[in-house]
């Protein structure tokens, strides 16, 4: 997922060979257990888009015992945070195929437990209620609609939508006859639907069809090239990794009034969300192509390269790993790094993009107090001290991504790099149909690199100091250095938007005038010097009075009015960057030019 940055396919063993992806190597091979006639088909059927409920049946065949338990997912891979999908589940029944009703009950807060004869099959038919669903279009989202049966994930499974005359259905799932399918359920409910009239473009890469669909029809965009530019995302990728695991991939990508804010990749396709104006701005068309290309590596890494723990799935709890900076980090890293071998980005915009992303992590309250695997583990539990306390996995781990490559080049000669460790994981665990374990990314690279990374990983993934950033990039003739900005008044506050369009504070930066005024998280802002604030003037109202005089500050504090008064001062933030550095050797110059290449080959 990106900033809030799922793709899907079909299985293949040895010994079981999948019809629908023909392809050689598994994906999650602990599924791979025989079915025994036993499946699972569902219906879903859109009786009334806007009343919001789509209406599941779910046909349970061949298992032969005297219950079945079917179960919710809690959360949707990519997106690591418990959701409880089973919420907006209604009108639970179920009968077996002569139409007989069932008992049957809920035994914990996502599961219903069937009782029946060993002999007999099950239908069971919910509805879910979902705000995916208007009089427009139906976003499905595979673990918010479709249950599963508890300890038989391992089953085929099949859909068929019925939905309004004249919408189409677009997923990452093939079809046979009037149904979708799957191999198991992980790959069922790994592939998203679009339902409904949408724009379509479509180019061939790699001996594969792709498909990008956009909910607007009438999206404005220059057609030929998004086209082109998405097409050499795929390329790029491929460079990297050789033959595409896919017959068919699909960029899912629904567009709202506002700029796009990210996706959340499947196991071949993705679904993206994007502004109805994004694509005739270069800014947010730019922050499209990442989305795309970060969406897409991870067609590789974490749907395939994964954490062990990351598929086959358990959907009851949280799933927690060390190692989600990889995941997501890495994945930023090349979706970056694929728009520089593209031409997206000249090789100076790139550089100027890290220095931004350095900035970025150097200004996280939270740097110090909390290490990247930290981040990766507790992502699923945050702190009501976030703001104190947090760093997002997806920058630092961007980052150290970028001196992981760096060094491996340096190491090496420039014989290795990040590239060779992602292919060595392939070929090592991901074409096998298995996960690495916790310290497998680790072994990886001192595998590949041929030396001893211990140290590497206790300073800057396990970690808690300050990244030495010229240790590494000075290799690549590149210097980072902080500068100082222009001094102005401070007081030392973060804050959002309250109701009334009040200024609320969010954070105070230790030892700063607000924290020795005793301001407090949460304060809400009502006047300053008598002149009543709102979120919009605050930070004008706070500028138009000189440094070093003494403010008063009304404020509401709970339900209490308070006031106190605030001394500001002078002072001058810094801005890291990443620049040139001014006398390079050869060797640096080399390595650069190499890291930096601006073609895929």
């Amino acid at each position: 997922m990106i900033r809030s940055l799922v793709i899907a396919l079909f299985v293949a063993t040895a010994a079981v060979q999948n019809p629908a992806a023909g392809l050689a190597q598994p994906i999650y091979a602990p599924n791979q257990i025989p079915a025994r006639g036993a499946s699972v088909e569902y219906t879903v059927t859109i009786n009334n888009p806007v009343a919001h409920l789509f209406d599941i049946e779910m046909a349970i065949k061949g298992i032969r015992e005297q219950s079945v338990s079917v179960s919710m997912p809690a959360w949707m891979p990519g997106a690591y945070r418990i959701s409880d999908f089973a919420k907006n589940v209604q009108d639970f029944q179920a009968a077996n195929t002569h139409g007989q009703m069932l008992k049957w009950q809920q035994t914990d807060k996502q599961t219903w437990r069937v009782d029946k004869q060993p002999n007999d099959d099950v239908n069971v038919r919910y509805r879910v209620y979902s705000t995916q669903l208007t009089d427009q279009m139906a976003d499905v989202n595979g673990p918010a609609t479709f249950m599963y049966v508890v300890g038989q994930k391992h089953l085929p499974c099949s859909v068929k939508y019925n939905s309004p005359g004249g919408w189409n259905v677009y997923t990452g799932l093939e079809k046979k006859g009037d149904r979708y399918i799957a191999t198991d359920y992980d790959i069922f409910t790994d592939a998203p639907a679009f339902i409904g009239k949408f724009k379509v473009l479509e180019f061939e890469a790699g001996g594969a069809d792709h498909r990008l669909v956009f909910s607007k029809p009438d999206l404005s965009m220059t057609q030929e090239q998004v086209i082109a530019d998405v097409k050499d995302i795929v390329e790029a990728s491929m460079a990297i990794f050789g033959k595409l695991p896919y017959k068919e991939y699909t960029f899912l990508v629904k567009v709202q009034p506002q700029t796009g804010a990210g996706g959340v990749e499947h196991l071949n396709s993705t679904r993206i969300t994007v502004g109805e104006n994004d694509f005739v701005n270069q800014t947010p068309y730019r922050r499209f192509l990442f989305v795309a290309a970060h969406e897409y590596f991870h067609l590789w890494n974490v749907k395939r390269i994964r954490p062990a723990v990351l598929g086959p799935f358990d959907y009851t709890r949280e799933v927690n790993t060390h190692l989600l900076w990889v995941a997501e980090g890495l994945t930023s890293y090349y979706a970056n790094l694929l728009l520089l071998r593209t031409g997206v980005y000249t090789e100076r915009e790139y550089i100027d993009n890290a220095g931004l992303t350095i900035d970025g992590l150097q200004h996280a309250a939270g740097r110090l107090v909390t290490s990247l695997e930290d981040a990766s583990w507790n992502t699923w539990t945050r702190s009501d001290n976030a703001d104190n306390t947090a760093i997002s996995y997806y920058t630092k781990g961007e980052l150290v991504g970028m001196l992981l490559d760096v060094e491996i080049r340096a190491r090496t000669k420039n014989q290795k790099s990040l590239d060779d460790v992602m292919r060595y994981l392939l070929e090592n665990y991901a074409n096998k149909g298995v996960g690495y374990p916790e310290d497998g990314f680790l072994k990886a690279v001192e595998t590949v690199a041929g030396s001893d990374f211990h140290e590497f990983f206790a300073a800057n993934v396990e970690g808690h100091r300050e990244i030495d950033y010229n240790r590494y990039f000075g290799q690549a003739a590149l210097t980072v250095r902080p500068e100082k900005q222009a001094p102005t008044i401070y007081v030392g506050v973060e804050f959002d938007r309250a109701d009334g369009n009040l200024p609320r504070i969010k954070r105070i930066v230790p030892g700063s005038p607000a924290e020795k005024a005793k301001l407090d998280v949460g304060d809400v802002l009502l006047s300053m010097a008598d002149e009543g604030l709102t979120f919009d003037n605050f930070r004008a109202r706070l500028h138009s009075h000189p440094i070093g005089a003494t403010l008063k500050l009304s404020l509401l504090r709970n339900e209490r009015v308070l006031t106190v008064n605030i001394v500001p001062i002078e002072f001058a933030d810094e801005r890291w960057m990443m620049v040139d550095m001014a006398r390079p050797t050869p060797d640096q110059t080399s390595l650069r030019k190499a890291w930096l290449r601006t073609t895929a080959n």
